[in-house]
């Protein structure tokens, strides 16, 4: 309205011109004829229109007519631009080269006949503030809802997941009750068979009997491993210790192993690297990942461990040739009884807890233990705090 103006409000009164919603005769805003608006809203724009908008608009103009090298303002209508500064929002705005646009807290339209070059100003710094306030009672009111929304949840989730804690725990005391109730049959058992070998010798039967007990005892004995690590770490020994020594010991233990099933066993164990932890558990772990992989290494396949330092950070990594991975995330395999291959952890003896075990150790020591692919079979590489 102003740029059809020549950069003022028009003086007739706008309530008696134009007919509303009738367009402008002479074409498109900023065309250099006077457009009046229509009976309370300017026609193009819905722009509600009164006898106050001429007193409520802080604007200024300016115009050239030799291409920029002097302007011609008009500042009588705002008070925050001087006649210089307006001159200087004028030769910024032209340098754009765009008809309309943005500077400071001014809002500018500009427009171009044969003879004149016009740029109008409005001040928008009102309707800043009231975007920026708006904009600001809408985060603290989101805020505000989000935090309601979190306590309702927290107070809500406490009851829903209620029973399932009551249920892990009666579990676990089921676990630990079971492996402590199983240990005495299991020497009852065991301690009968030998009274049997004494008396009418050693047989199939009896080495058999032999061979389960100690699977049923392996089993009881990893059962309780975890339901104390659940219970709290298990009452972690916690003093530092040459590492080093432990796992070189652990993995001495799967020497004639690997000999009967022709399988290499490399290490490459860092010496004197230390470590504060449990030196049992650190051994157990040990242990469960390299009976691990003997179990799944066929014959002629190979082991490696390695144990050494990288920065603040100590990492065991137990590789071994393996066919037939299981797809997906190999991560799995740490889940309790979970088996890749049923049928092969079947003739391995295996139970799918050993990994388990070994997790728990690892996060009870406050490492990390992953399980990765290699070019010929898996790895699993845990992650601790070095010494």
């Amino acid at each position: 309205m102003l740029l059809d103006n020549d950069g003022t409000f028009p003086e007739n009164n706008p309530d008696n011109q134009g007919k509303q919603g009738q367009p402008p005769e002479n074409g498109a805003p900023g065309s250099g004829q006077m457009q009046s608006p229509g009976n309370g809203q300017s026609i193009w724009n819905s722009f509600q229109f009164s006898a106050e908008t001429p007193f409520e608009t802080r604007y200024f103009s300016a115009s050239t007519t030799d291409g920029g090298e002097t302007w011609t303002t008009d500042v009588s209508h705002i008070a925050s631009a001087t006649e210089s500064e307006a001159e200087e929002y004028a030769a910024k705005a032209a340098e754009k080269g765009k008809t309309e646009g943005k500077t400071g807290t001014f809002r500018y339209r500009m427009t171009e006949t044969d003879e004149k070059l016009l740029i109008v100003f409005v001040d928008c710094s009102r309707d800043t503030q009231n975007v920026e306030s708006v904009a600001a009672i809408s985060c603290l009111v989101a805020v505000g809802c989000y935090l309601l929304v979190l306590i309702l949840v927290i107070l809500c989730s406490r009851k829903a997941i209620r029973p399932a804690i009551e249920s892990m725990e009666k579990q676990k005391q089921f676990i630990t009750d079971a492996g402590h109730e199983l240990k005495t049959p299991i020497a009852i058992i065991s301690a009968n068979t030998e009274v049997i070998e004494m008396c009418s010798g050693e047989s199939e039967w009896t080495e058999s009997i032999h061979h389960q007990i100690e699977r049923l005892t392996s089993l009881v004995t990893q059962l309780l491993t975890l339901a104390k690590m659940d219970e709290g770490g298990g009452q972690l020994e916690q003093k530092e210790w040459n590492a080093s020594e432990t796992i070189i010991d652990a993995v001495q233990s799967f020497e004639a192993p690997a000999v009967t099933k022709q399988i290499t066993l490399q290490t490459d164990i860092a010496k004197e690297l230390r470590m504060e932890g449990d030196a049992a558990r650190i051994h157990q772990l040990v242990f469960l990942l390299v009976d691990n992989a003997v179990k799944y290494t066929p014959e002629g396949g190979t082991i490696r461990v390695r144990w050494w330092k990288n920065g603040k950070k100590a990492e065991l990594a137990v590789e071994n040739t393996c066919d037939n991975l299981p797809e997906g995330d190999l991560n799995r395999l740490f889940e309790r009884f979970y088996r890749g291959d049923a049928s092969r952890a079947r003739e391995s003896g295996g139970y799918g807890i050993g990994l388990s075990v070994a997790a728990a150790i690892v996060q009870a020591h406050k490492g990390k233990i992953t399980a990765e692919r290699t070019k010929d079979g898996i790895c699993f590489r845990a992650v601790f705090p070095a010494k």
